[in-house]
């Protein structure tokens, strides 16, 4: 029990570098992304609360199982929005990878069961899906190349960024 406490606390240090480097090459965190760009990670990100949520087992905490349901129903809204804002912009996006659902798929692998282990994994993965995210909307808002797309950014970055900081708090807490 404690090996496996101890492998589980690996995997949530690790978990931030390794969300990052998942991040595809073409939005490196220095390069200013493209409309597409920012409509595909927004997607990558929603998927990711979609499927956390599912990937959240009942015996896991509660602040962990409401927090989950209600990001996730935040994707959900989210995406009906990006579906209609790709609609009338044109933009054209790249297949979505599997990388946000395998991330998200990462949080099976810790044991509900294991309590504050699997609640500080839960939400260092959630961190390093917010900063990614919250990151390149920074950097697109720098040099937008679709108005549209900068209005719906600037609209999603205030959200994300209190987001962000509750699961940094929430982190910090645990």
């Amino acid at each position: 029990m404690a090996m496996r406490g101890l492998a589980l606390i690996g995997c949530v240090l690790l978990a931030c570098p390794t969300a990052r480097a998942e991040t595809p090459p073409d939005v490196a965190a220095s390069a200013v992304p493209t409309a597409a760009q920012v409509i595909s990670r927004l997607y990558q990100f929603d998927l990711f609360q979609q499927n956390a949520v599912d990937r959240t087992d009942s015996r896991a905490a509660g602040d962990v199982l409401t927090t989950a349901a209600m990001r996730a129903e935040a994707a959900t809204k989210r995406d009906k929005a990006l579906a209609e804002l790709q609609r009338q912009t044109g933009t054209d996006v790249p297949a979505q990878g599997k990388a946000a659902a395998m991330r998200a798929h990462s949080l099976a692998a810790a044991d509900p069961t294991d309590g504050p282990v699997y609640v500080r994994h839960f939400y260092a993965a959630q961190l390093a899906e917010y900063e990614v995210t919250v990151t390149l909307l920074e950097n697109y808002l720098q040099s937008p190349d679709n108005e549209d797309i900068r209005r719906f950014a600037e609209a999603q970055l205030p959200t994300l960024r209190s987001e962000l900081s509750d699961t940094r708090n929430a982190l910090a807490d645990k």
